[in-house]
């Protein structure tokens, strides 16, 4: 006898209670027996309000069924309060680790499923134990770097449980691997503007001299450039002046040839890009008359959006 079939054979006094798809239904989808026969129990269980053993068995099928049913999610914790209301602190406990390794499962063959995600989190939260959850997204991260899901998940256990210690070396160890990987630029951002001060010229120069390094080695990389300017547009970009050193000596084309090169080397777009918010920033008139020159140089390096271009040269 197979899972589903056990456990149908559990509802076996129970009515099913069919899909409603109206009296002429129209493009019916079709489902496998064994997904219809589940959901039609499913539908009597939520409608009659059973709180049992085989409901919550039922809910695993459901999900075994189709991970990403939000309802049979929502069931199963419903399911787990009512049960488990006047079990012991310690019965709790048990009950609410396992359904987190249950959790764990179903949740690294679903990565991008969000309603497992949320489903962790309950299990976390009465808990009250985060102690496996960095290790836990990491190796999550490890099959998809960039996974929304999983990122959300670790800001939320890093803001909850104050686990901010080793975070940055995390970041930096994924950056390392991938320079492109905008999530980690973002979460480094995300973890410096909560246990450090984003004013603090100290940490804007180190900061600045870490990303500057990245975009030296690849200034075709947009996230490093971002990440500078979503540090220095809240305090001035005058705050580390290197930064439009930098931009202008990138931004320059070269006529002559680099090493190992055919071509002279272009103009660097996210360069040319981050000096016209300096220069628009800045409001001098001789920055003004250069903010529309660079939105011409835009143009021509970046025409893909040149109308977007032609528009700021036309706002400055």
């Amino acid at each position: 006898m197979s899972e589903t079939e056990s456990v149908l054979a559990l509802f076996a006094d129970v009515e099913p209670l069919q899909q409603h798809e109206g009296p002429i239904p129209v493009v019916r989808i079709a489902y496998p027996p064994d997904f219809t026969a589940v959901m039609d129990l499913f539908r009597r269980v939520l409608v009659s309000g059973e709180n049992s053993e085989r409901s919550l068995r039922l809910s695993k099928e459901v999900i075994n069924q189709n991970a990403a049913n939000y309802t049979a999610w929502q069931y199963r914790r419903r399911c787990i309060f009512t049960l488990y209301k006047d079990a012991s602190p310690q019965e709790r406990d048990a009950v609410w680790r396992a359904e987190l390794a249950y959790c764990a499962e179903v949740c690294l063959q679903n990565l991008k499923n969000y309603q497992v995600w949320f489903h962790r989190r309950c299990c976390v939260e009465q808990l009250q134990d985060a102690s496996k959850e960095l290790a836990f997204v990491a190796q999550a991260l490890a099959e998809d770097a960039k996974n929304y899901h999983a990122w959300g998940h670790r800001q939320w256990t890093l803001k909850t449980f104050g686990l901010w210690a080793d975070e940055l070396d995390f970041v930096t160890s994924l950056l390392e691997q991938d320079a492109c990987n905008n999530s980690a630029w973002n979460q480094r951002y995300f973890v410096l503007s909560r246990t450090a001060d984003l004013e603090s010229r100290e940490l804007l120069e180190r900061e600045v001299a870490y990303a500057l390094a990245y975009m030296r080695r690849s200034p075709s990389n947009q996230s490093p450039w971002n990440y500078i300017r979503g540090l220095l547009e809240p305090v001035g970009f005058g705050a580390v002046p290197q930064v439009r050193a930098v931009c202008e000596e990138l931004a320059a084309s070269s006529d002559a040839f680099d090493e190992g090169e055919s071509a002279p080397r272009p103009a660097c777009a996210n360069a040319l890009a981050l000096l016209l918010e300096i220069q628009q920033a800045s409001g001098t008139a001789a920055d003004t008359e250069a903010a529309a020159r660079t939105c011409e140089a835009l143009e021509r390096v970046d025409p893909i959006r040149v109308a977007y271009w032609r528009w700021r040269k036309l706002s400055a």
